[in-house]
């Protein structure tokens, strides 16, 4: 006899984006300088979903293919936690810009690194720009925030293979004595004038990494940057509290002032996450990278 059909196999539920998680907006001002905003009703389920997705890539941007990655999400998932050498691998790598449950980081450095985790992988998302630019390569954030250097690198193509890049600056915001606009503008003072030093330190290994054309980009790219090309740009990144959101296009205007320079579309950008209580969520991502000790 034969047996009935099954039917269509079931769609495989695919992950939340953490660009729909936040609900980012991109705005439609006619801004000099392009922003999305997003995070202000990140609550419940989805906020847990967001920490989760930051804790993950926390991990994996310190650990890379070592096997601590793996012990890591096993342990996570219920497993028993290692002991001996394998477990204090584990606490050193989970313990970069995290502390441990027993000396926990500053609080003003996690809400720091928990603003780049975000940075990251909206940036690693964002696969083509308003202006048809194509992702080609995004540098992970570092694994310690404490590290000097600049904090985020993009490079992208343009319709006709040209490759561009952004030069970010990711900071948090969490006070009531100043207003967002205030730290977007420290931001922007601290791109222009240091800018060329964080390319230096950032592109040089890429001219030994990358072959071909893209290591050739990264090889000019800081002249790139003082000569103001088109092919330069920047952007400021800023990770606060659904309370601190910047209401108008004004709050951003420390960046058009800072690259007078660059005016093609899309050369200026910024990005403002503003999700509910912004330091419990970054200690949130904590938690949940401690629960794979």
């Amino acid at each position: 006899m034969l047996s009935a059909d099954p039917g269509p196999p079931a769609p495989v539920a695919v992950p939340p984006t953490l660009t729909s998680l936040l609900a980012m907006t991109e705005n439609t001002d006619g801004s000099d300088v392009e922003y999305a905003i997003g995070g202000q009703g990140l609550t419940g389920v989805e906020r847990d979903m967001a920490a989760e997705l930051l804790a993950e890539d926390a991990m994996q941007i310190r650990c890379g293919k070592s096997p601590v990655l793996a012990r890591w999400r096993t342990r996570r998932r219920g497993g028993p936690p290692e002991t001996g050498a394998s477990g204090a691998a584990v606490k050193a790598y989970a313990g970069i810009g995290f502390g441990l449950p027993d000396a926990p980081a500053n609080d003003d450095h996690l809400q720091g690194h928990v603003a780049e985790l975000l940075w990251n992988r909206l940036i690693q998302e964002r696969l083509v720009c308003r202006d048809r630019r194509r992702l080609v390569h995004a540098h992970s954030v570092k694994p310690d925030p404490l590290e000097p250097g600049g904090d985020g690198l993009v490079v992208y193509e343009l319709d006709g293979g040209t490759l561009v890049f952004r030069l970010w600056e990711i900071k948090k915001h969490e006070s009531r004595a100043s207003r967002v606009s205030a730290t977007i503008g420290r931001a922007s003072k601290q791109l222009s004038s240091r800018g060329q030093e964080y390319l230096a330190k950032l592109a040089g290994p890429e001219t030994v990494e990358q072959a071909g054309p893209l290591g050739e980009f990264y090889a000019n790219i800081v002249e790139l940057w003082l000569d103001g090309s088109d092919r330069a740009g920047a952007g400021v990144s800023v990770g606060t509290s659904a309370q601190y959101a910047p209401a108008r296009p004004q709050a951003f205007g420390s960046i058009a002032t800072a690259f007078p320079h660059f005016r093609q579309a899309g050369q200026r950008e910024s990005i403002i996450v503003a999700v509910p209580d912004f330091p419990e969520f970054a200690t949130r991502v904590r938690e949940i990278v401690w629960s794979g000790l």
